[in-house]
């Protein structure tokens, strides 16, 4: 299994992430959100002033799943229209569980 988070952070707040939580997981940067944008998830002047203080982008992205499997079909997909709210863990091993039950 390989997982990927995309962040249009700049690349020094990507390394950050990535030293702070010792995982097995690729870290990518959206440049401009252009991914984003394609895929129609980009919250314009959504990021909340404070964090804009701190020298992040004013626009964001919603938090957004895809899973797919080793075919590249998408098995799972979580979008949200609230940057707060994310699926839980529980909610992504049900669906590795459902996956690797078919094998």
């Amino acid at each position: 299994m390989k997982i990927y988070m995309v962040s249009p952070q700049a690349e020094e707040h990507t390394t950050g992430l990535a030293k702070r939580f010792d995982v097995n997981m690729n870290f990518l940067i959206d440049e401009n959100n252009k991914a984003a944008d394609r895929l129609q998830i980009k919250a314009e002047n959504g990021l909340p002033m404070r964090l804009q203080a701190l020298g992040y982008d004013s626009d964001t992205v919603m938090p957004t799943v895809v899973m797919t499997n080793d075919k590249g079909g998408i098995i799972f997909a979580d979008l949200t229209d609230n940057y707060r709210v994310r699926p839980e863990p529980e909610d992504f091993l049900k669906v590795f569980d459902a996956q690797l039950a078919n094998i």
